[in-house]
């Protein structure tokens, strides 16, 4: 299965990551423990991501749940 791209940045002042699905348009905010969970996984350090950078979703932060059957 084909991850899909995302956008994302660290937000100093307040401390989260902002991420963008580049599909769809949506957008999702990463807060307190989580960011540390988002760096780890991306490899990168807050001030790595203080341009915009590019990425896979590897997270499923933007996967499609289902409902019912």
């Amino acid at each position: 299965m084909e991850e899909a791209e995302i956008r994302y940045w660290h937000d100093e002042s307040k401390d989260q990551i902002h991420v963008i699905h580049i599909p769809s348009g949506k957008a999702k905010k990463i807060k307190g423990k989580k960011v540390d969970r988002f760096l780890q996984v991306y490899q990168v350090t807050r001030d790595d991501c203080k341009r915009v950078k590019r990425g896979d979703d590897r997270l499923g932060l933007f996967k499609r749940k289902w409902i019912g059957k």
